[in-house]
C-alpha cells in the first residue's frame, strides 16, 4: 500500500459519519466489559502459548538437537491453534473489526501444512527397470545405490552383476493399494524415540503390517517376468535382494547396513524377500538413524534391487581415499568368500594400503604376506585400485566400493557410494599416553578417532539394548548394524572384532563417535559399570577418567545440518517467526501487512490492548479509561482497571491515580522495584554508538523524539485484582511483563519479554546476555535469541513471585539505554555485579 493509497483510505474514512456509541445501562456495560476482559485474558494466554511454542522450535533448530517430524508438527499445530484463538478473541473484543486476519491466517496455515506434508510430487516412471537401463538420471526412481551401480556398469572396464530394480513407483503402488501410509504414520506419531522398548514394539508392529499386506497382482507379475527373463541366461539363478532407498548411499548419510539384504533368493521366495526389504525401512536401527540424521520417513521411499548372485572367491571393500592413512593412499579390505562378514564385522579382514597414483604400489601390508597371495594377487589389487580411482573421478568424490571376484577371476563391482566427509579427515595426531598402570587394553583398529569416557556397558542381545544408559561406553563382541540405535547415546564404542570397513565403523564416523575395533577379549576384561576412558586414536583403554585425554575433545558437528527435516523446520519458521510489525506508531502497522504468524500475534496483542483502552471511549464507560499514575520518574505511566484493580471508593471520574489507590499486588511489586534504587540516568555512549542511535532515529520515525509516538509517550499497566500486564517502550527497546499472583500455585506466574535497542546488534545482544545472567541468578528460566529474551517464573510461593516482580521493576528502569555502553570492555561484568548487588540489597531489606 503506497502513501497515497493510505492517505485516500484515511480521507474516505474521515468522510463517513461516525456511528453513535450504543446507549447501554451500567449493568449491561459491566457485563459487556466482563466478557471483553475474559476474551482479553484468553488472548493473552494464547499469545503466551504461541510464543513459547515458537521459542521451542527456534531453540531446537539453534541447538542442533535430533528433530522428528512429530515434534515439528506438534509445535506447529500448537502455534496455529493458538494464533487462531488470538484472532478469534481479538474479533470478539473489537466487534469483528479485524476479520481480514482470518484470511491471512488461513493462507499461512495452508502454506505451513503443505511444507509439513512434504514434497509429494515424486517423479513418475516404470515400476520395474533392468539394471542396464539405470544410471544417475534415475536416482529419484531407483535410489542412489542402484543408480550408482547401473552408472558404474556403463563405464569401460567395469563389470556389474545383471539384474533389475523395483522403483519408488512400485513401492507407492504397494503402499497405496494397502493404505499403509496412514497406518504407519499413526504408529510413528505415537513413538517415543527415547524409549527403546517402545521403539522395538512399534517397529515390529509396522514391519508385520508390511509383510502381511498382499502385493498387487500386476506388480507380482512384473517381478516374476523380469526374474524369468534373467534366469533364461543364468542357469539355477539366485538373486541378492538389496535395499536402495531414496536418500541411501549419500555422502552425508550412508545408511550403512541399516536396511535388510536377502541372499540366495529363488523364484519361490521373491515376493517375501521383497516385502522384507521394504519392511526393513522401519527397523529400530533405521528409524533411529533417520531421526538422528534428520530424514523424513515419507521421503525415503524404499526401492529394491534384484542382482544375480556372484559365486565369490574373494570379496572386499575399497576406499579410494584412505580413511585412516595418508591422504595419498587408498584402502583395500578383503577376505575369502562374500563381503558380508567384512561389513558386519564378524570376519577377520586383510588390509592393504596402496598408493592412489599409478602404478599403485602397495605401501603397507597389515597381514602376513603368505595370507595375501592365497586370496588376492598383486595384479588384482592394482586392478581394484585403478577401478577405485576411475569411479572416484567419474562420481567426483572419494568412493566406498564393494566388490567380489568369482572363482574364474572375474571382478564384479557390487556397490559404489561416496565416503562420508567425516571418514576422510586426516587422522588425529597421537597424544601423550598416560602412565601404563592405568591401561586396561592396548591394540585393535581405530574405527573413528577421538576419546570418550563413561561406565562400561556390555551389550550381548537386543534385551541388553533396552537398558543401555546415556553416555556409557558400548562394548560388544561383534560390531553389528543392529547396535546402531545406541550410537547416539554412547560415549565410545569398543568391539572385539571388525575393521574400518564395517558398517558400524562407518556409522560411528558419521556420528563422530570414538570407536575401537578388533580388540580381543574386550567383553571379558572390561567390567560392567567400571568407568573407563577410550582413546581410539592411540588404540588404548584406561581405567577411570583421564582428563588430559578428554579436555580437548571437541564438540561433534551438528548431525542435522542440511537434513530434510532441518530444511522443513527452517522453511516453516520463515512463515512463523520473523517479526516485521515492530512499531505500532508506523503507518505500516496494519493487518494487511502481517506476513507471518508472529506478525499476527504482535498485531493482535497491540490491538487488543488498544481495544481495552478504548472501551470507555466507545461506550462512555469511565471504568474502561486509562488513569495517569502519579510518579516522580521522567516517564509517563498509565493504568487501566480490568476489574477490581482500584481501591473501593476511588472516584473513576478522575483522570489520575496514586499508587495507594491500586489494589493489584503484581503491579505494586513492579512499582516498588522501580523505586527501590534511584535511577542514575542514561549512561554516556561512545561516538560509534551515537551514530547508530542517530541512524535508527532517521529510519524509524515512530521512534524519533521529534515525532509523536503513543508507545514512546505512554506505558500502560493493565490490572485486575490479581493480574498485571505491563507494556513498556523505553527509548528503542520494548519490554512486556505479564504476571498473575493468585491463591493457587497454578495462578502464580511471571512472563517477561525484552527486545531491541538503539545500539548496533552486538551491543543489543550484550545487554540481553547481561539481563539473562542477572535473571538466572535469581531463579528465572531464560530463553534468548539474538537481541530478544523471554524469562519465566511459575508455580512458586506468593512471596517468591512478588520478589521476582520487584526485580523486573528494577531492571525495566535500570537497563534503559544500557545497550549504548555495552561496547566498552568490562561493561557487562560491571553492570551485572552492580545489579546483582543492588537487587540483593533490595530483597534483603524487604
Amino acid at each position: 500500500m503506497t502513501i497515497i493509497d493510505r492517505f485516500l483510505t484515511t480521507f474516505r474514512r474521515s468522510l463517513r459519519p461516525s456511528p453513535a456509541p450504543p446507549l447501554l445501562s451500567p449493568e449491561e456495560l459491566q457485563r459487556l466489559f466482563t466478557a471483553r476482559y475474559r476474551s482479553f485474558r484468553e488472548l493473552l494466554a494464547a499469545n503466551t502459548n504461541t510464543l513459547e511454542a515458537m521459542a521451542e522450535l527456534e531453540k531446537a533448530l539453534r541447538d542442533g538437537r535430533t528433530l522428528s517430524m512429530t515434534f515439528i508438527r506438534a509445535r506447529c499445530t500448537l502455534v496455529t491453534v493458538n494464533v487462531y484463538k488470538i484472532i478469534r478473541n481479538l474479533n470478539k473484543i473489537s466487534d469483528g473489526r479485524y476479520s481480514e486476519l482470518e484470511r491471512i491466517f488461513s493462507r499461512l496455515q495452508q502454506s505451513i501444512e503443505t511444507l509439513l506434508a512434504g514434497d509429494q510430487g515424486r517423479p513418475e516412471g516404470e515400476p520395474v527397470l533392468d539394471l542396464e537401463r539405470i544410471g544417475r538420471a534415475q536416482a529419484d526412481l531407483t535410489g542412489e545405490k542402484m543408480a550408482n551401480l547401473g552408472e558404474a556398469g556403463s563405464l569401460a572396464g567395469i563389470r556389474i552383476p545383471p539384474g533389475f530394480a523395483l522403483t519408488a513407483v512400485a513401492t507407492r503402488l504397494f503402499f497405496q493399494r494397502n493404505q499403509l501410509y496412514p497406518k504407519i504414520n499413526h504408529i510413528i506419531q505415537q513413538l517415543d524415540i527415547t524409549d527403546l522398548d517402545d521403539l522395538h514394539r512399534k517397529s515390529t508392529a509396522i514391519q508385520e503390517i508390511i509383510r502381511n499386506s498382499p502385493l498387487p497382482p500386476e506388480l507380482e507379475s512384473l517381478i516374476f517376468t523380469h526374474f524369468d527373463r534373467l534366469a533364461a541366461s543364468i542357469p539355477n539363478l539366485k538373486v541378492a535382494v538389496r535395499s536402495s532407498a531414496l536418500g541411501e548411499d549419500l555422502g552425508q548419510a550412508s545408511f550403512a547396513g541399516l536396511y535388510h539384504t536377502e541372499l540366495d533368493v529363488g523364484r519361490d521366495t521373491l515376493v517375501s524377500a521383497y516385502k522384507s526389504v521394504l519392511a526393513s525401512k522401519y527397523t529400530p536401527r533405521a528409524i533411529s538413524y533417520r531421526l538422528a540424521k534428520g530424514f523424513r520417513h515419507e521421503q525415503t521411499e524404499m526401492c529394491v534391487g534384484f542382482l544375480a548372485m556372484i559365486g565369490a572367491a574373494t570379496s572386499g571393500i575399497c576406499y579410494s581415499r584412505s580413511i585412516g592413512g595418508r591422504g595419498d593412499t587408498l584402502d583395500l579390505f578383503f577376505a575369502p568368500g562374500s563381503a558380508k562378514g567384512i561389513v558386519d564385522g564378524t570376519r577377520s579382514t586383510i588390509h592393504l594400503l596402496m598408493e592412489r597414483t599409478a602404478p599403485h604400489r602397495i605401501v603397507q601390508r597389515l597381514e602376513a604376506e603368505d595370507a595375501l597371495g592365497a586370496w588376492l594377487t598383486d595384479t588384482q589389487a592394482v586392478s581394484l585400485a585403478e577401478i577405485g580411482m576411475q569411479l572416484e573421478y567419474h562420481f567426483g568424490a572419494p568412493q566406498d566400493i564393494e566388490w567380489s571376484i568369482d572363482p574364474a577371476g572375474t571382478l564384479f563391482i557390487l556397490q559404489s557410494r561416496p565416503i562420508s566427509a567425516a571418514a576422510i579427515k586426516a587422522p588425529a595426531a597421537d597424544q601423550s599416553v598416560p602412565a601404563d598402570e592405568r591401561a586396561v587394553l592396548y591394540g585393535g583398529v581405530t574405527g573413528c578417532a577421538g576419546t570418550g569416557c563413561g561406565p562400561v556397558f556390555i551389550v550381548r542381545s537386543p534385551e541388553d539394548m533396552l537398558h543401555f544408559p546415556n553416555r556409557a561406553v558400548l562394548v560388544v563382541r561383534h560390531p553389528l548394524p543392529e547396535w546402531a540405535p545406541l550410537l547416539k547415546r554412547a560415549a565410545a564404542l569398543v568391539a572385539e572384532t571388525g575393521s574400518e570397513a564395517g558398517h558400524l565403523a562407518t556409522l560411528s564416523r558419521e556420528f563422530g563417535l570414538p570407536s575401537l575395533l578388533a580388540l580381543d577379549r574386550a567383553t571379558e576384561i572390561l567390567t560392567n559399570g567400571e568407568t573407563v576412558t577410550v582413546d581410539a586414536a592411540n588404540r588404548a583403554i584406561y581405567r577411570g577418567r583421564i582428563e588430559e585425554l578428554l579436555h580437548d575433545n571437541g564438540k561433534h558437528s551438528n548431525l542435522m545440518d542440511g537434513s530434510p527435516v532441518q530444511q522443513t523446520l527452517i522453511s516453516v519458521l520463515k512463515l512463523i517467526s520473523p517479526l516485521n510489525l515492530t512499531d505500532p506508531a508506523s503507518p505500516d502497522f496494519h493487518a494487511c501487512r502481517c506476513r507471518t504468524l508472529h506478525d499476527i500475534t504482535r498485531f493482535c496483542h497491540e490491538k487488543s490492548v488498544s481495544e481495552m483502552f478504548d472501551f470507555g471511549k466507545r461506550y462512555h464507560f469511565d471504568k474502561g479509561t486509562a488513569k495517569r499514575l502519579h510518579n516522580t520518574l521522567p516517564i509517563e505511566w498509565w493504568v487501566i482497571d480490568l476489574g477490581e484493580g482500584f481501591q473501593p471508593g476511588y472516584d473513576v471520574r478522575r483522570t489520575d491515580i496514586a499508587i495507594t489507590d491500586i489494589t493489584c499486588p503484581p503491579m505494586q511489586a513492579i512499582w516498588e522495584g522501580m523505586h527501590a534504587v534511584a535511577w542514575e540516568g542514561p549512561p554516556a555512549a561512545r561516538l560509534r554508538t551515537m551514530v547508530s542511535f542517530l541512524f535508527q532515529s532517521a529510519v524509524h520515525n515512530g521512534l524519533d523524539p521529534s515525532h509523536s509516538s503513543a508507545l514512546r509517550e505512554k506505558n500502560y499497566f493493565l490490572i485486575s485484582k490479581n493480574y498485571c500486564n505491563l507494556s513498556v517502550r523505553l527509548g528503542y527497546h520494548y519490554a512486556m511483563i505479564e504476571a498473575m499472583l493468585g491463591n493457587r500455585p497454578v495462578d502464580r506466574y511471571i512472563t517477561f519479554r525484552f527486545k531491541g535497542g538503539a545500539a548496533v546488534e552486538d551491543q543489543r545482544v550484550q545487554r540481553i546476555e547481561l539481563l539473562a545472567e542477572v535473571l538466572e541468578q535469581f531463579d528465572y528460566r531464560v530463553e534468548r535469541i539474538g537481541d530478544a529474551l523471554m524469562a519465566r517464573v511459575e508455580r512458586e510461593t506468593e512471596r517468591f513471585v512478588a520478589d521476582r516482580l520487584k526485580i523486573l521493576g528494577y531492571l525495566t528502569l535500570h537497563t534503559r539505554q544500557l545497550d549504548m555502553v555495552m561496547a566498552d570492555a568490562g561493561s557487562r561484568q560491571f553492570f551485572r555485579d552492580k545489579f546483582i548487588q543492588e537487587i540483593g540489597e533490595m530483597l534483603n531489606h524487604e
